[in-house]
């Protein structure tokens, strides 16, 4: 993804309080896997009501393809810090054939 989405937007600013929560819950000793399984969770479920209380119609193959472009974008940022599992990009790779 060529653009770096911009800290100064509202919805970074709600992500980067999110992850606080996470970091706080990851301090706590709750798995990172587990961590993450609830915030997709969450996401989805927010992501469909504010596409049913929304006057513009939103296309839920796009709001999973702007999922996959914010996962592909953090992906690359981490793999810095890690060497990053075979199978997920594999999951990627095959969201994007499918959609």
């Amino acid at each position: 993804m060529a653009d770096e989405p911009q800290d100064e937007t509202l919805s970074i600013q709600i992500a980067n309080q999110i992850i606080n929560v996470a970091n706080a819950r990851l301090k706590d000793g709750i798995a990172a896997d587990e961590i993450a399984a609830g915030l997709r969770h969450a996401a989805a479920n927010f992501s469909a009501y504010a596409a049913s209380v929304s006057e513009d119609r939103h296309d839920p193959n796009a709001l999973v393809e702007e999922f996959v472009r914010f996962l592909e974008f953090y992906l690359t940022r981490h793999e810095s810090q890690q060497t990053p599992g075979t199978g997920l990009h594999q999951l990627i790779k095959q969201v994007k054939e499918e959609f």
